[in-house]
């Protein structure tokens, strides 16, 4: 399958412009996850294209360049796509019965060109459902994309990059002007719009936003220009949350050094003294926090506590450069690759051992010890060994909820003081659709 230079699907290009160009010297590999994902997603246009439910299939994608074995289609996998399904068909009836005159159709995988709309020919994607009601007298009364995640990772629906590009796209040929459906945006010519998430997975499955066509292009103005700086063949990388899925994260087998530039940046910043500023230089903070922690003021306890990924992430370099010293022969005084913690294994197979141990008067309950299931367990066993009903008399019955122990979590800060130390040197900002 190809994708778009700034497909939708990627939401790092519109923070980090050079994200583009560093995860274009890696390989297009797709994780399991996202192999089995695919295979959801499959069933998921079979079932809209078929006007079938999603337990009519046994086996689907035979072939598949993903998955030649292609993918059964178990209990768990039915079930997931039919919450979807059942949505697409509440949704349809509402519009009909809100819009009585209305042609409303669903769409299943298509193309959306948002780029297009701006004489780009690097953004676009594809959709895996759209809902259209449309206006007999022109223009739309509604539009809904439906973007469905089949994994457990939280997609937020509120000012969803991915969203936005989609729902832009498929309004081009209603909003935009001339053959080409460019500038000037006609927005009044449709109704309302909505965005949604479906991620059967998550605790709120069904997660709708709606809002103007006008407030979807304004946002989209802002992408159109996130999408100009990845142009730039020096564009910088700006670190941020987005970086976790990044294929030139070093956690990942990247390369980047931009998360751990700045945390250097920031070290140092503190580390420097400043003779305009009572406020203590990093160092001094740490030796104060070590002989009297309490005396720290708030705002230094927490510059301190900001600094530990900093220095974690140095050390975490220089312990994989240590190690690559010595695998390859050099000495590092001090240091020597041995064996970490072991821990005793059986040396046969477990018929075998099992065997053996009854032999010496061990009982059954000695050699597989016994344990109350977890809630997890039960609740997760297949519906012929205990139905929905079932499950649910157990849940409200027998299961309640025990809160994690409180622990010390990094939040937003009310200022943010790194960003205000480095206004002047940052030249990209995240961008933020707020």
């Amino acid at each position: 399958m190809s994708h778009a230079r700034l497909g939708p699907s990627n939401r790092r290009w519109p923070h980090c412009p050079g994200s583009v160009r560093e995860e274009a010297r890696f390989p297009d590999v797709s994780g399991e996850a996202a192999v089995d994902g695919t295979g959801s997603h499959l069933l998921l246009e079979m079932c809209l294209t078929d006007g079938a439910d999603a337990r009519q299939y046994e086996l689907i994608g035979v072939d598949h360049p993903e998955k030649p074995e292609g993918w059964l289609v178990d209990d768990a996998r039915a079930e997931r796509v039919q919450v979807c399904l059942d949505y697409v068909k509440r949704r349809v009836k509402e519009l009909k019965d809100t819009f009585p005159n209305a042609l409303v159709n669903v769409q299943a995988e298509a193309k959306a060109d948002v780029g297009g709309m701006f004489g780009r020919t690097d953004w676009w994607g594809t959709v895996d459902i759209t809902i259209t009601a449309l206006n007999p007298a022109g223009g739309l009364h509604f539009i809904e994309i439906i973007d469905y995640k089949d994994g457990r990772g939280w997609v937020d629906e509120v000012d969803n990059s991915q969203l936005l590009s989609y729902c832009a796209g498929q309004m081009r040929a209603y909003v935009g002007s001339g053959p080409e459906f460019v500038r000037p945006f006609r927005t009044d010519r449709v109704g309302g719009c909505r965005m949604t998430i479906v991620q059967p997975k998550t605790s709120k499955p069904i997660r709708p936003y709606d809002c103007s066509a006008q407030a979807v292009m304004s946002r989209v103005e802002k992408l159109v220009e996130a999408a100009r700086l990845t142009d730039d063949p020096n564009a910088p990388c700006v670190p941020g949350e987005w970086c976790l899925w990044c294929k030139a994260n070093p956690k990942r087998g990247g390369d980047c050094t931009a998360a751990l530039d700045e945390a250097i940046e920031k070290v140092n910043f503190m580390t420097t003294e400043n003779s305009d500023s009572n406020s203590l230089s990093l160092f001094e903070a740490v030796q104060k926090g070590l002989t009297d922690v309490k005396a720290l003021d708030d705002t230094t306890l927490a510059d301190v506590l900001d600094a530990e990924d900093a220095f974690l992430s140095v050390f975490d370099q220089l312990r994989k450069e240590a190690e690559e010293r010595i695998e390859s022969g050099v000495e590092i005084p001090g240091y020597a690759m041995q064996p970490g913690r072991g821990s005793r294994v059986w040396n046969e197979d477990a018929e075998t051992v099992e065997k053996k141990l009854k032999g010496k008067r061990l009982t059954k309950d000695d050699i597989y010890p016994r344990k109350l299931a977890s809630p997890a367990q039960i609740l997760g066993l297949p519906d012929d060994k205990l139905s929905k009903s079932q499950k649910q008399r157990v849940e409200e019955e027998l299961v309640s909820f025990k809160a994690g122990k409180l622990k010390l979590t990094k939040v937003a800060r009310k200022q943010q003081t790194a960003e205000q130390m480095f206004a002047d040197v940052q030249e990209v900002k995240p961008l933020s659709f707020l």
